[in-house]
């Protein structure tokens, strides 16, 4: 095990390397002018030649690559170009605003999307299935954006159970709808994924034997064929609370929410060539990270599973 991890850690350097490189010479090669965008198009051209020489924009690309990297390995991400904010300082802001977002709407999902998963493949072809099948077949087919404008319209608006957006004080109630509508989506589709590995796992010899024993359906559901059923869904949740992670940028614009995928998008609009980096590169160790997390957790649910 302790060999395995090494190994995936090793392989940490080359690839965060391959992400710098990519990241730096598609913004190299993007047209605009990040200066023109502080100043603004009316700008003298004294303004745009100063700015563009405090800011090193006027160097040779090779040197700006290897000023990029050698400050990034010391574990400086640089400064925003437009709010003059260190991009570490920033996204140390940004990201616990987006953590609590990601782990409440995985919460939604999990919940939703395995129970309604594992009762629809139990009751396989009944009107619980069809019902449960054609309801997580709408909430895919929905459009992020247009579901999060409803149930604001509806709960924020009509009825006013909820803000309407933003973090507020950081109460609950301001968290719901947000994760909602970004855990539903999620909710429907690990619904018809664990229905599916559901089905295939409750066709299995070893469970035929448990029921030709007599064990209880629920004790051949929870004791046997869960913990299996888990494996693969498993690896769903986790590139899923990753991807979740690095910015629900759709969801935080409707809501107003102050997290990471806002903060990136803005930045990208603006050409703030240090903010884009800083975050390419965290959204990079995030995934990193939790697909480690979950080839680990292969051998937590099967032992049978070994890492040489």
């Amino acid at each position: 095990m302790f060999q395995y991890i090494l190994y995936r850690l090793c392989l940490v350097f080359p690839v965060l390397l391959g992400v710098m490189l990519i990241t730096f010479f598609l913004m190299y090669i993007v047209p605009g002018d990040p200066v023109l965008t502080m100043l603004g198009q009316h700008a003298s051209d004294e303004s745009i030649a100063r700015i563009r020489a405090q800011l090193r924009l006027d160097d040779p690309w090779y040197s700006q690559l290897a000023n990029y990297l050698l400050r990034t390995l010391r574990g400086d991400l640089g400064r925003s170009y437009i709010t003059h904010i260190p991009v570490r300082d920033a996204l140390l802001q940004k990201l616990p605003n987006t953590v609590r977002l990601a782990l409440a709407a995985i919460v939604v999902a999990i919940i939703m999307g395995v129970t309604i998963g594992i009762i629809s493949a139990i009751y396989q072809n009944s009107w619980i299935d069809y019902v449960a099948m054609t309801f997580a077949l709408l909430f895919i087919s929905t459009p992020v954006f247009w579901f999060g404008m409803l149930l604001v319209f509806f709960f924020a608006m009509r009825l006013g159970w909820f803000p309407i957006s933003g973090m507020g004080d950081g109460g609950w109630q301001y968290l719901f709808l947000p994760a909602i509508t970004l855990g539903s989506r999620f909710a429907a589709f690990l619904a018809r994924y664990t229905r599916s590995v559901m089905l295939e796992i409750i066709r299995d010899d070893y469970i035929r034997t448990a029921r030709a024993k007599g064990v209880k359906e629920s004790m051949v559901v929870l004791k046997h064929a869960l913990k299996n059923v888990m494996i693969p869904v498993i690896t769903v949740i986790g590139l899923n609370l990753a991807s979740l992670l690095n910015g629900s940028v759709l969801t935080e614009s409707i809501f107003a929410w102050p997290g990471f995928g806002r903060y990136m998008v803005a930045a990208i609009q603006k050409r703030d060539f240090q903010v884009i980096a800083g975050s390419v590169l965290v959204g990079a160790v995030i995934f990193i990270f939790f697909n480690l997390i979950v080839d680990l957790l292969y051998v937590a649910l099967d032992p049978r599973i070994k890492y040489e």
